[in-house]
């Protein structure tokens, strides 16, 4: 009931525990002198750990600490395959140690290390790459500057004063910071400036096609991650530019994709939890009594705050918090900034402590069963997927993906194998081993098909598999399945180009078992969907333009058969003025010239002649272009005989007709 993909509300279900498993525990131990520290020691160490790894690799772009090293945006990503994502963690965790070295119990020593490191981590942001990441820093500094003047003026600080003076060269610096990080980022990016990210206006289109999606189901939205297939139906040739070649997963607004999610009932639960925790955590820190002087209230309220504010900045433009170390950050954050004041002993009540104990148990008991899978299946790929240097062999890849399929059936697992199996069938092309891997591969792609029955790219590729398999009528109705559900992503998914790719293979083959008026009607239709293919796209990719010209080539051909010359003279024709058609110019000119024929031998001399002479125009365009099975020596032979009709012609004193 959480999404019509069972995977993928399994997923939200463990990010929520995730979520309030944190939370949960922070509001356990608040008042835990000794739990308090351990927190804050494990964030400052985490986050020293990652300032270290992002500092090796501005050294050496490549360097990975684990897995494989992935292609990124910026120079580091720290522990993260996405920059997004590390720029998510360096903001929250570098606020976080920020606050506890401001306010903390810890020494002189500690709390100035801590601010060398919370800055080194949010310098990190800008060395991400993460536009947004950089606006989210920007703010949360600024949030902690504001923050702390309220702390200041509740504490009667001899330093709010001082503070008050220098809030214009703060917010000066703060927002300098920003411009001057986002003109750096784009500049490094893309070589443009600042201007020409304003102008990118990719993200607002993804939020009107988010705001389509929630119009279809307002209250109780799609289910979790339909945004993901929902979004087809409303993409749109020239809006997206090459956006659409990319499928847009996530919405890149962390409550929008809540509303397509959840509805506006649900994203308005959301936003008004976090306005709730937001607002008590503002007034508590504005007009609660003075702690004492060794108390973390203030710590926490005005590093979860700051974090926050960085996070939910960022998560405007991206998806934040579909990760786990994300997603427990934010509980970290909410946690901290319900902290509530105490009682008279300093402590919360044992039995209000036991129950947020319990609690959080329970969520990491809910994320046990998935955890004990997912470190089984890491390490069942790690040899051939996710080590540094993987084993690369199809064997090894299989056996592998079927071993953590039986462990832990995934999407991924089945599509990946799939895949595999689907290259090792194109690589044998024929006999039984191309029949055993495209089987293997139909059965894979059939599975992830009911797990995911939404997903474009499993119905299109089984009707490649079946096409090669030639099982018409099958590939054409899983073509069609495709077509239905990839919207108006045919540059992502190529639906009406592999159906038309499909019926020129099968009208060529109805040729040769001379069924001409079979073929030629599967030609028409080839033809016809490689036009609205190419309609649907921002550009014709390279790999289109020979199929595209073979098309109307083989429809041409198929028009000549059943007699029709004029229709077979405007496939002709529109095939030679494509890019990589000049051959079909002397198909056009083989037709023109038995045309001329027919006039001279009706007795039409001059219109006999502008036509040889059209047909040697044609060949000429041609040039060293010829179709398949047309030799350079019959080309020589044709042109003389050309030459020989004009001369003829032009001998007689006959004029082309004009």
């Amino acid at each position: 009931w959480i999404s019509p993909v069972a995977e993928f509300g399994h997923a939200d279900l463990l990010l929520l525990c995730g979520a309030a498993g944190s939370f949960l525990s922070v509001l356990a131990i608040a008042g835990n002198a000794v739990a308090e520290r351990v927190l804050a020691w494990g964030i400052a160490l985490l986050l020293l750990a990652s300032v270290a790894v992002a500092a090796l690799q501005l050294q050496d772009h490549s360097f990975s600490p684990v897995f494989a090293a992935e292609a990124t945006i910026g120079k580091t990503n720290g522990f993260f395959a996405h920059y997004n994502e590390a720029a998510n963690y360096f903001i929250a965790s570098s606020l976080l140690v920020a606050a506890a070295a401001m306010f903390g119990r810890h020494a002189t020593a500690t709390r100035l290390l801590w601010l060398l490191l919370a800055a080194a981590g949010l310098a990190c942001v800008y060395f991400t790459g993460s536009r947004g990441g950089v606006f989210g820093a920007a703010v949360g500094c600024g949030v902690l500057a504001a923050v702390l003047l309220v702390i200041g003026k509740r504490r009667k600080a001899k330093w709010f004063g001082p503070a008050v003076i220098a809030v214009p060269l703060v917010c000066l610096a703060v927002g300098v910071l920003w411009i001057l990080g986002w003109q750096e980022v784009q500049r490094a990016r893309v070589g443009g400036g600042i201007d020409q990210l304003l102008d990118n206006t990719t993200r607002l289109y993804l939020l009107g096609i988010a705001l389509s999606c929630i119009g279809l189901h307002p209250l109780a939205g799609g289910g979790s991650r339909s945004f993901s297939w929902e979004c087809f139906r409303f993409v749109k040739r020239g809006d997206q530019g090459d956006m659409i070649t990319h499928r847009p997963e996530l919405v890149h607004n962390e409550l929008l994709q809540a509303a397509t999610d959840y509805g506006l009932i649900g994203s308005g639960l959301l936003a008004g939890l976090l306005g709730a925790l937001v607002l008590a955590a503002v007034l508590r820190t504005g007009f609660e009594d003075r702690p004492r002087e060794h108390d973390a209230r203030d710590a926490w309220r005005l590093g979860g705050l700051a974090a926050l504010a960085g996070m939910l900045v960022q998560s405007c433009f991206s998806f934040v918090f579909h990760l786990m170390p994300g997603i427990l950050l934010l509980g970290i954050c909410l946690g901290q900034i319900a902290r509530t004041p105490q009682g008279p002993s300093g402590s919360r009540g044992a039995g209000t402590r036991v129950l947020l104990t319990l609690a959080a148990i329970g969520c990491a008991l809910m994320l046990l069963p998935a955890g004990w899978k997912g470190s089984r299946v890491t390490g069942i790929l790690w040899d051939s997927w996710l080590a540094k240097q993987p084993e690369t062999s199809a064997e090894s890849r299989i056996d592998a993906l079927s071993e953590a399929i039986r462990v832990w059936p995934q999407i991924e697992f089945h599509q990946a194998r799939a895949a595999i199996h689907q290259q090792l069938a194109i690589s044998h092309a024929t006999g039984p081993e191309f029949r055993e891997a495209a089987e293997l591969a139909l059965e894979d792609y059939a599975e992830a098909a009911r797990l995911h029955p939404y997903e474009p790219a499993f119905p299109v590729n089984r009707g490649k598999l079946l096409s090669q398999l030639g099982r018409d009528d099958e590939a054409e109705a899983a073509f069609r399945q495709g077509i239905g559900l990839q919207g108006g992503m045919e540059p992502g998914f190529r639906g009406h180009f592999s159906l038309a790719t499909h019926y020129l293979g099968k009208g060529l083959r109805l040729s040769d078992a001379q069924q001409p008026e079979a073929a030629l009607a599967t030609l028409e239709l080839a033809a016809e969907e490689m036009e609205l293919a190419t309609a649907r796209m921002h550009w014709v990719g390279r790999d289109m333009l020979e199929p595209r010209v073979s098309v109307h080539e083989a429809l041409g051909i198929a028009r000549e058969a059943s007699g029709d010359v004029q229709g077979a003279l405007e496939s002709y024709n529109f095939a030679a003025g494509l890019q990589q058609g000049k051959r079909v110019h002397y198909r056009a000119a083989v037709l023109i010239g038995q045309s001329a024929v027919g006039h001279w031998s009706q007795r039409q001399p001059s219109k006999a002649l502008a036509l040889f002479l059209e047909a040697k125009k044609r060949v000429g365009q041609a040039g060293n272009e010829l179709p398949a099975g047309i030799t350079p020596s019959q080309r020589l032979e044709y042109l003389a005989y050309l030459d020989r009709s004009i001369a003829f012609l032009k001998g007689a004193k006959v004029e082309p007709e004009e």
